[in-house]
C-alpha cells in the first residue's frame, strides 16, 4: 500500500527546500510519491480557469503509470498483460466489450489460418457469485456467445465445465474457478484471454484473494500462458496514489490509466500532503512543565486540563506560544485565587515564582536561527501561506486544528509582524458563531481588504457556513470521515487545495490519513452530495466516525453552559457537536439502514421569516419507521449549521431516552495513561496501588466497579428501563421470567450460563421498552424488591426507593420473548402490562399468608408454592413438592426421621410447638416439602449445595400450620439466581466500559470478558487458553519489530532484546500504566455479602463488628469486615497481570485479526514505537533490510525451484532463501549472511502458527494440554524429523564435513525408526506416533534451525504477512504434525502424558488404580480417578496394556469434555488448602478468600494501622 511512499523516502529533502517541493497528492490507499506540484493560486476568473487546467495537467503528469487512450491499450494487450485503471463501472464495461471483442476476433482468425480444431475462450473472472449473472447479461452480444458457470453447475457432482466452454466467453467467480482448477476440471491453457473484472478488490486483501492464488498456483506454471486483462475502478483524484505494484507482480502485467474526457476533472479539492520534522521539547521547556506540576501537586489551583493546554500549545506551536499561554493562564489563576488559607497562599506564591521565571523572548520564526521559538509544524504552515503572498483579496485559507487553545494562539501568531506574513489577517472562529449569524458576520467582517483571509477553526466549528476557501489546511489530522466531509464542504471544489500536515516518519499519521481517505462508491456519492449542500440523505454504513469528541478536552470546562448527556455505562458525555456523528453510528447498526432511501428524507431543512426580520432555519430528523420514534423537530436558528446541530442533539436525546442510543455510539474521552515517572530509578506505582509486605511481586489494586450504577443515581425513579431475565429450566425445574427494572437504560447483556449441582442453564436478557410508573406502583416495586433481598439473604435490609438503583418484579409465566430484531437492536416489547401488579403489591405488603383455607382446597393453594412452618419473615423456606393425600396429621411418619419417635405428625407438633393444642381438621392431607437452599455462587460448573446440616431435614408439614410465601416457586427460582446474575451483569458492564474507553469497541466483549477473568474469580471460563495464544502472538510482533529495527544485530542480541519486550515485568508495567488492572475479574463472588446496587454505604452489621457495641474501634477487623474490605482491593501477582495482557492480545486477534491485535498492543502501550499497522513492519524493513540476504549462486543447482515447489509459492526475494539455507559454518562463525536472523523470526511465526492451529483444532482442550501439544510440535526433535520428511536438509549449505556426516547418520537412523513405527501402526490398526522420540542420538540442531529459517525467509519475503507461510504450513507442516503429534502420542507411555497433563492443570488428586481381581486369571481392570471420581476405565488380560488403554481413554475424555476437569478439580482455584499427603483436606467456606490473599491482607493491616 505504501510502496510509493517508500520510494519517495529514498529522495530526502533539505530543510531549506520551499514548501511547494514537499507537497504530495494523497489518495485512498496511502501516501504517494513525491511531486513537484506547486500551489497555483487564483488571480482572475480567466486565470482561475487556466490555473484549474494547469493543476489537472500537472497532476496527470505525476501519475505513477502512463495515461493512454483505448487504442493504445488495445495494442498493448496484444504484446503483454495489462492492468487498466478506469474511473467508473460504465467506462469499464465499454472498455471490456471493446478489448474482449477484439481478442475473440483475433483468436477466430488465428484458428482459421492455422487450421486448429481446439476451441479457446475468454475466461471472465468476477469477484463473487452474485456478479456472474450481472456480467453475463452485460456482455451479451450478437457477435459472440456468453456462458455462465453458476453455483448450481459448481454444486453438481459431475464436471459441468464441458457444458459452458464452447462459448466465446465464460463468466465464473474466482472462488469457483480456484476449486475447479484444484480439482483438475478446467485448465487455464484452454483460455486465450483471462479477464479480472474488479481487481481493485484484490489489492487491499491481506488474506490471499482467490485471484492471487490462481495466478501464483496455476497461471505462473503455464508455459504458453494466455494474456491477462485486469481492470481497476477508481476515481481520477485517487489515481496519483494508487499502488499497483502487487497486482503487477502477481499478474505479470503493466498498468495504464485510461485517458477519457473526464480523466482530468477532479470531484473535490486537490489533496496534498506536507511533512514536517518531529519536534522534541527543549530541556528548559520540560523544566517549565515540571515546575508547574510541582507548584501545585494536588491540582488545587492549576487544574490538570490547564496543564494539558499549556503542554499542547508548547508542542504544537513552539516555545513562544507555550510561554505566552502559560503566562496568561498563571495571570488569570493568581488573580482569581483567594488567599483564604495558608495552602492557597503557598501555591500562589510558587506559581508567581514560576511566572516570573518565564523568559520574555521575542518571536523568532526563522527555523535556521538558533533562537527560533516556533515548532517545525508551524514553520511548515508559514511556508504554505507564504506561497500566496502575492495574491489578491480572493485568497482565503481555513486552518483546522484539534484544540481550542491552539486555535486561539495560532490565530494571534499568524498576524504578528515578526511572523513574516504581512498579508495574513487571521481570525479564530469560536462556537458562538455556529448558531448566531450576527456573531459570525462580526467575525468575518465586511468583504474587502480588511476582512480576515485566514480562519482558524476547530473540528466543532468547521461545520459553520464559512465562505469557500482557496486552501484548507489540516493542521491536525482527525480520524473521522464526517470531519473530512465538512472540510471538503468549506473548499471551492477542484478550484482549491486540501493540505494535510503530517510528521515525518510518523506511521500513526500515515495510518490515520489512509483510513480517512479509504472511501467506497456509496460513501463518495454521499459526500459529493453533502459537500454541495444536500444534507437530506443519511450516509452509508461505510462512513467512519471516530469516537473522540468533537469538542477538545479543554472545551468542556470552558463551555460550562454547554449541555450534554451522560452515558450511564461509560460515563462518556455527548455534547451537541457530537450528536450528528453519534446518530450516524446508531443508524449504521440498523439492518434497515439500506432502505432509508425509501422513507422520508433523513434531514429536512425548513426556513421561515415569519417571527423574525432575519431568515430562520430548523431541521426535522426522520428516523426509520422501525425505530419507533416520530420525526424530531429542532428549534429555529439563524444559521443552517446551528439548526442541524440542534436537531441532531434533540434526536439523540430521544434515542437515549428510548434506550436505543447507548455506549456504542457515545464519543469517548482520551484514555488517561499514568506517566510512570521514575522514583529512585524505578517506575512509580499509580495512586491507590499497594505492594504486599510479603513479596514485591504481589500488588493490590483498587477494584473497579461499574459506572452504570453510580450514574443511575442521576436518573429519576419515575421512568424505568426493563430487562427481562429468563433462565432455561435449571435442573429440570420451571423458572418464570423476572424483570430487572433499572433507572438508566441497561445495555444489552449477552447470554451466559449458570450452574447448580452439575446442571447448566443459559440465562437470557431481553430489553423492553421504558415505561413510567405512578407513585403507588413505585412503592409496590420498592416493597417487592426489599422482600426479595430479605428472602435471599435472610437478613433485614432497608433502603429508600430513591436510593435503590434497580427494582425486581415478576412477569406472568406465559410471557415469551419477542421474535425478530431491529438490526442489531433487539425488539423492545412493552413489558408493563405483563407485570402482575396485584402479586407485586401482595409480596410488598406480606411475606406470607396462610396456606390452609376453608374457601379453597389445599391442592389449589399448593400449586407453584413455597411454604414456611412459622409466621416470621426471616426463616427457612421450603418448596412444596406435592400434596400427600395418602397421609394425614394422624399418620405415622415412616420416611421422615424428624418425626420417627412419635406416633404421628400431630403428636410431634403437640410436643415441639409452643402453645399448640389441636387442629381444626385432623384429616387434612399432608404436604411434602424440600428445603429452599441459601443463595450460592452459580457461576462455576462446580456450584453445589453446601454440606447439609447434621440434624434431620424437614420433609412433611401440616397445611393448617403452614404459611405460603407470597412469591411463587417458579418466580423465586429465578430470583434465587439473581445474586449471581447481577454479579455477571456487573462483569459485562465493566467489560463494556473498558472495551469502549480503551479499545474503542474493537474487541469482542465476550472474548474480552474471558481475557480479564482469572482462575480466582471462579467462573466457567478464564483467560488461560487465550493467554496461551496471546503469548505466541506477542512473540511475533516483538520479533517483527526487532528484526526490522535492529538490522545488524545477531540472533543472541535479538533474543535478549525480545525478552525485554515480552517479559512479565514489561507487560505488568504497561498494564499498570494504562490502568487495566482494576478491571481484571479476580475477586470471587461471595453470596453472603451480596446486596442489590444501592446508594448506601457499608453494611451496618459489619461496621458494628469493627467498632464494637459501644461504638469504639476494636483495632482488629472482624472476618466479615475483612471480607468486605477484600471486595474493594484486588491482590494479584505481577505474572497474573502479565498473563491478562497476553490474553487481551489473543482476544483482539480472534476479534479482528492481526491489525486489531496490533492496535490493542499499541493501546496497551507495549514498547513498539512507531508501529501502528501491520504494514509498518515492511515499510521500516524496506529501509533497514536492504542488505539482508545471501548470494543465490551459493545454493545447489535447482534449490530455488525445488523449494518453491515444496512451499507452494514463489520467493519474491531469492536472496533471503539463500540466506535461510546457509549454515554459520560457511562463514567461520561470523553472523550476517547465515540463517540465524531468519531463524529468529521464523521461530516466532512458526510458534504462533502452531499455537493458533491447536487452539482452533482443540476448542475444548485445557491450557496445559495445548502447551504440551505445542511443545511437542516445535521441539528440536520434531522439527528435525519434519526437515528430513520434507527434504530440506538436502539443500542446506554447510562447510563442515563432520556436521554433514552427522546429518547423514541421523537421517538413516530416523528412516529406520519411521519404517518400524509405520509397520507397528499398521499391525495395531492405529495412527503412527512420534517415532523420532525413540531415537537415541540427538538430532543436529541445524535441521530444526533450517525449518525455522526457511519459514522466516518466506515470511519476510511476503512483507511480514502469512500468505506464503500460511500456505506452506497448511499444505506441508500441519498434515505431518497432525499425523504424528496427538495427546495420546506425546510420550511413548500414555500414563506419563496423562500425569503431565493433569499436573500442568494444577490437579494434585489423581491416580491410576488397579481394581482387585475376582480370581487369579481374571482380566485386569484399571481406572483413572480424579478427586475420587472415575473418568476412565479399561480391561485387558495384560496389566501393562490395560494401563495404556485406560490412560488413552482418560486423555480422550479430557480432550473432548471441556467441563470434566473443571467440574471435578478445584486445586488451582484457591478453594482448597493443600495438606501433605495423608493428612485431612481442609476446605474453606464458600465466602473465604484464597490463603495468599488473606496473608496479603494481614500484611497490609499493619501498614493501615500505622
Amino acid at each position: 500500500m505504501f510502496n510509493l511512499w517508500n520510494q519517495a523516502q529514498q529522495t530526502k529533502t533539505t530543510p531549506t527546500e520551499p514548501a511547494s517541493s514537499l507537497v504530495r497528492s494523497a489518495g485512498p490507499s496511502g501516501l504517494p510519491e513525491r511531486s513537484t506540484l506547486h500551489l497555483d493560486a487564483e488571480h482572475s476568473s480567466k486565470e482561475r480557469r487556466f490555473g484549474e487546467m494547469s493543476i489537472s495537467t500537472q497532476a496527470m503528469s505525476d501519475l505513477p503509470r502512463p495515461v493512454v487512450p483505448v487504442e493504445e491499450l488495445s495494442e498493448r494487450l496484444r504484446q503483454d498483460n495489462v492492468i487498466a485503471v478506469v474511473q467508473s463501472h460504465e467506462e469499464k464495461l465499454k472498455l471490456l466489450r471493446s478489448l474482449i471483442g477484439q481478442s475473440i476476433v483475433e483468436q477466430k482468425s488465428s484458428k482459421a489460418i492455422n487450421g486448429s480444431q481446439s476451441h479457446r475462450f475468454v475466461l471472465f473472472v468476477v469477484d463473487d457469485n452474485h456478479s456472474i449473472g450481472e456480467y453475463a447479461t452485460e456482455l451479451e452480444n450478437d457477435d459472440f456467445t456468453v456462458g455462465a458457470y453458476t453455483v448450481a453447475l459448481h454444486s453438481s457432482n459431475a464436471n459441468e465445465w464441458p457444458s459452458v466452454v464452447y462459448n466465446d466467453i465464460v463468466v465464473v467467480a474466482a472462488n469457483m474457478l480456484l476449486d475447479s482448477l484444484t480439482d483438475g476440471n478446467i485448465k487455464l491453457s484452454q483460455a486465450h484471454l483471462i479477464v479480472i473484472s474488479d481487481a481493485q478488490r484484490v489489492m487491499p486483501m491481506q488474506i490471499p484473494h482467490p485471484v492471487m492464488r490462481i495466478m501464483t498456483d496455476f497461471y505462473a506454471k503455464i508455459l504458453d500462458s494466455p494474456r491477462v486483462l485486469a481492470t481497476v475502478t477508481s476515481a481520477p483524484d485517487r489515481w496519483p496514489s494508487l499502488d499497483l505494484s502487487r497486482l503487477e507482480i502477481a499478474f505479470r502485467a503493466r498498468s495504464f490509466f485510461l485517458a477519457t474526457k473526464a480523466a482530468d476533472s477532479w470531484l473535490g479539492p486537490l489533496e496534498l500532503v506536507l511533512e514536517y520534522d518531529a519536534y522534541s521539547l527543549a530541556e528548559k521547556d520540560l523544566t517549565m512543565l515540571v515546575r508547574l506540576k510541582e507548584a501545585d501537586p494536588r491540582r488545587v489551583v492549576l487544574q490538570r486540563s490547564q496543564l494539558q493546554r499549556i503542554d499542547r500549545v508548547l508542542r504544537q506551536l513552539g516555545r513562544y506560544a507555550g510561554i505566552s499561554c502559560a503566562r496568561a493562564a498563571l495571570d488569570a489563576l493568581v488573580k482569581s485565587s483567594s488567599s483564604s488559607s495558608e495552602e492557597l497562599s503557598s501555591i500562589c506564591r510558587r506559581l508567581v515564582d514560576v511566572q516570573q521565571s518565564l523568559s520574555d523572548e521575542p518571536l523568532n520564526a526563522n527555523l535556521g536561527s538558533p533562537s527560533c521559538n516556533i515548532s517545525p509544524k508551524l514553520a511548515r504552515l508559514r511556508e504554505i501561506l507564504s506561497a500566496f503572498d502575492s495574491h489578491n483579496s480572493d485568497f482565503r485559507a481555513i486552518v483546522v486544528v484539534r484544540h481550542r487553545a491552539v486555535r486561539q494562539r495560532l490565530a494571534e501568531l499568524l498576524q504578528m509582524p515578526e511572523f513574516g506574513l504581512p498579508f495574513v489577517r487571521s481570525k479564530a472562529i469560536d462556537r458562538g458563531a455556529l448558531g448566531d449569524k450576527k456573531r459570525l458576520q462580526g467575525l468575518l467582517g465586511t468583504p474587502g481588504a480588511e476582512s480576515p483571509n485566514v480562519l482558524v477553526v476547530t473540528r466543532s466549528t468547521a461545520r459553520i457556513e464559512l465562505p469557500p476557501a482557496s486552501v484548507i489546511i489540516c493542521y491536525d489530522l482527525m480520524e473521522d470521515q464526517l470531519t473530512a466531509a465538512y472540510q471538503h464542504a468549506r473548499a471551492k471544489g477542484r478550484h482549491s487545495h486540501m493540505i494535510y500536515l503530517i510528521e515525518k516518519g510518523n506511521n500513526e499519521h500515515r495510518r490515520i490519513l489512509s483510513h480517512v481517505q479509504t472511501v467506497d462508491a456509496d460513501l463518495r456519492t454521499w459526500m459529493a452530495s453533502f459537500v454541495q449542500g444536500d444534507y437530506k440523505n443519511a450516509p452509508p454504513k461505510s462512513l467512519f466516525t471516530g469516537l473522540d469528541s468533537w469538542l477538545s478536552d479543554s472545551d468542556e470546562e470552558e463551555d460550562a453552559d454547554e449541555p450534554f448527556v451522560v452515558d450511564p455505562t461509560t460515563s462518556a458525555r455527548l455534547y451537541k457537536p457530537d450528536a450528528e456523528a453519534a446518530m450516524y453510528r446508531f443508524l449504521a447498526g440498523l439492518e434497515q439502514h439500506s432502505t432509508l432511501s425509501q422513507e422520508p428524507p433523513f434531514v429536512f431543512l425548513e426556513n421561515s421569516t415569519e417571527n423574525s426580520t432575519e431568515e430562520q432555519f430548523r431541521c426535522i430528523i426522520s428516523l426509520p419507521h422501525s425505530v419507533g420514534i416520530p420525526p424530531v423537530v429542532g428549534p429555529w436558528c439563524s444559521t443552517q449549521a446551528g439548526a442541524r446541530e440542534e436537531a441532531f442533539y434533540c434526536a439523540s436525546q430521544e434515542c437515549i431516552q428510548a434506550g436505543l442510543l447507548d455506549y456504542r455510539h457515545f464519543p469517548q474521552p482520551e484514555w488517561e495513561v499514568d506517566d510512570g515517572s521514575p522514583h529512585d530509578g524505578e517506575p512509580s506505582l499509580p495512586a491507590g496501588v499497594a505492594t504486599a509486605a510479603a513479596t514485591a511481586a504481589v500488588h493490590g489494586y483498587p477494584r473497579k466497579f461499574p459506572d452504570f450504577w453510580a450514574n443511575s443515581r442521576h436518573y429519576p425513579t419515575t421512568t424505568l428501563y426493563p430487562t427481562v431475565i429468563l433462565p432455561d429450566n435449571l435442573a429440570g425445574q420451571p423458572h418464570a421470567p423476572v424483570v430487572l427494572l433499572t433507572r438508566a437504560p441497561l445495555p444489552h447483556i449477552a447470554d451466559f450460563s449458570v450452574f447448580f449441582s452439575g446442571a447448566r442453564a443459559s440465562v437470557h436478557a431481553y430489553e423492553g421498552a421504558p415505561f413510567t410508573v405512578s407513585s403507588a406502583q413505585l412503592q409496590a416495586l420498592h416493597g417487592y424488591t426489599i422482600r426479595v433481598v430479605r428472602s435471599l439473604t435472610n437478613k433485614m435490609f432497608e433502603c429508600k426507593a430513591e436510593d435503590l438503583m434497580c427494582f425486581f418484579a415478576p412477569l406472568v409465566p406465559s410471557w415469551r420473548p419477542p421474535t425478530g430484531a431491529l438490526g442489531s437492536q433487539p425488539l423492545r416489547p412493552s413489558i408493563r402490562q405483563h407485570i402482575p401488579w396485584d402479586a407485586v403489591q401482595l409480596a410488598a405488603d406480606y411475606f406470607a399468608v396462610p396456606l390452609y383455607s376453608n374457601l379453597t382446597s389445599v391442592d389449589d393453594n399448593a400449586r407453584d408454592a413455597i411454604v414456611q412452618d412459622r409466621n416470621v419473615e426471616l426463616t427457612s423456606r421450603y418448596f412444596l413438592v406435592k400434596v400427600r393425600h395418602d397421609l394425614t396429621p394422624l399418620s405415622k411418619a415412616e420416611d421422615s426421621v424428624r418425626e420417627a419417635d412419635y406416633p404421628n405428625f400431630l403428636e410431634y407438633c403437640k410436643a415441639r410447638r409452643k402453645e399448640f393444642t389441636s387442629l381444626e381438621d385432623e384429616k387434612q392431607p399432608m404436604i411434602e416439602v424440600a428445603a429452599v437452599p441459601g443463595i450460592l455462587n452459580n457461576m462455576h460448573p462446580m456450584s453445589t449445595l453446601p454440606t447439609p446440616p447434621s440434624k434431620a431435614p424437614l420433609k412433611y408439614l401440616i397445611p393448617e400450620l403452614t404459611y405460603k410465601f407470597t412469591i411463587p416457586a417458579s418466580t423465586f427460582r429465578t430470583l434465587w439466581l439473581i445474586p449471581s446474575v447481577m454479579t455477571r451483569i456487573d462483569s459485562h458492564l465493566l467489560v463494556k466500559e473498558l472495551d469502549a474507553k480503551l479499545f474503542h469497541h474493537a474487541i469482542s466483549e465476550q472474548l474480552l470478558l474471558v481475557a480479564l477473568s482469572t482462575r480466582a474469580v471462579w467462573t466457567e471460563h478464564n483467560y488461560e487458553r487465550l493467554e496461551f495464544l496471546g503469548d505466541a502472538f506477542l512473540k511475533v510482533i516483538a520479533s517483527n519489530f526487532l528484526y526490522v529495527t535492529m538490522p545488524t544485530a545477531g540472533e543472541g542480541a535479538l533474543h535478549y532484546a525480545r525478552q525485554g519486550i515480552i517479559r512479565n515485568e514489561t507487560l505488568h508495567e504497561c498494564a499498570v500504566r494504562v490502568g487495566v488492572c482494576p478491571y481484571v475479574q479476580h475477586r470471587r463472588f461471595v453470596p453472603k455479602l451480596w446486596l442489590p446496587p444501592h446508594a448506601q454505604g457499608a453494611d451496618a452489621d459489619a461496621q458494628m463488628e469493627e467498632h464494637g457495641e459501644d461504638g469504639k474501634k476494636t483495632g482488629k477487623r472482624s472476618k466479615r469486615q475483612r471480607q468486605m474490605d477484600a471486595q474493594t482491593t484486588l491482590w494479584m501477582g505481577d505474572k497474573t497481570v502479565a498473563d491478562v495482557v497476553e490474553a487481551i492480545l489473543a482476544a483482539a486477534f480472534l476479534s479482528g485479526g492481526h491489525e486489531v491485535a496490533l492496535r490493542a498492543a499499541t493501546r496497551l502501550r507495549l514498547p513498539l514505537p512507531n508501529i501502528t499497522q501491520w504494514m509498518d513492519f515492511a515499510r521500516i524493513g524496506a529501509g533497514t533490510l536492504q542488505s539482508e540476504g545471501a548470494d543465490v549462486a551459493s545454493l545447489l543447482p535447482g534449490t530455488v525451484e525445488a523449494l518453491q515447489a515444496l512451499v507452494g509459492t514463489t520467493f519474491s526475494k531469492p536472496a533471503l532463501l539463500a540466506q535461510a539455507l546457509t549454515h554459520t559454518s560457511t562463514f567461520s562463525g561470523t553472523e550476517g549472511s547465515s540463517y540465524e536472523r531468519l531463524e529468529f523470526i521464523g521461530d516466532a511465526i512458526l510458534d504462533f502458527l502452531v499455537a493458533r492451529h491447536i487452539f482452533e483444532r482443540h476448542p475444548h482442550l485445557s491450557p496445559g494440554g495445548l502447551t504440551l501439544l505445542k511443545g511437542a510440535m516445535v521441539s528440536n526433535r520434531a522439527l528435525a524429523a519434519f526437515c528430513v520428511h520434507a527434504g530440506l536438509h538436502r539443500y542446506l549449505v554447510i562447510a563442515s564435513d563432520q556436521l554433514r556426516d552427522t546429518i547423514a547418520r541421523y537421517v538413516d537412523a530416523l528412516g529406520e525408526l519411521r519404517q518400524k513405527e509405520y509397520d507397528a501402526a499398521t499391525r495395531e490398526n492405529r495412527l503412527p506416533g512420534q517415532y523420532w522420540l525413540d531415537l537415541q542420538m540427538d538430532p543436529p540442531k541445524c535441521l530444526s534451525d533450517v525449518v525455522e529459517s526457511v519459514i522466516g525467509a518466506l515470511y519476510v519475503s511476503d512483507g511480514f504477512f502469512e500468505v506464503g507461510v500460511g500456505r506452506f504450513f497448511d499444505a506441508v507442516f500441519k498434515p505431518f504434525m497432525d499425523a504424528h503429534v496427538r495427546l495420546q502420542t506425546l510420550s511413548t507411555n500414555p500414563r506419563v502424558t496423562l500425569t503431565e497433563l493433569l499436573q500442568a492443570e494444577g490437579c494434585h488428586q489423581h491416580s491410576v488404580i488397579k481394581k482387585p481381581q475376582e480370581h487369579p486369571n481374571a482380566p485386569v481392570e484399571m481406572e483413572v480417578r480424579v478427586h475420587g471420581q472415575v473418568i476412565a476405565s479399561a480391561t485387558d488380560p495384560s496389566a501393562a496394556i490395560a494401563t495404556r488403554k485406560v490412560a488413552l481413554a482418560a486423555l480422550d475424555a479430557l480432550a473432548n469434555n471441556p467441563e470434566l476437569l473443571a467440574r471435578l478439580c478445584d486445586c488451582a482455584s484457591g478453594d482448597e488448602k493443600k495438606q501433605p499427603l495423608g493428612q485431612e483436606d481442609v476446605m474453606q467456606e464458600d465466602e473465604e478468600e484464597a490463603a495468599e490473599v488473606e496473608e496479603a491482607m494481614e500484611a497490609m493491616e499493619g501498614v493501615d494501622d500505622a
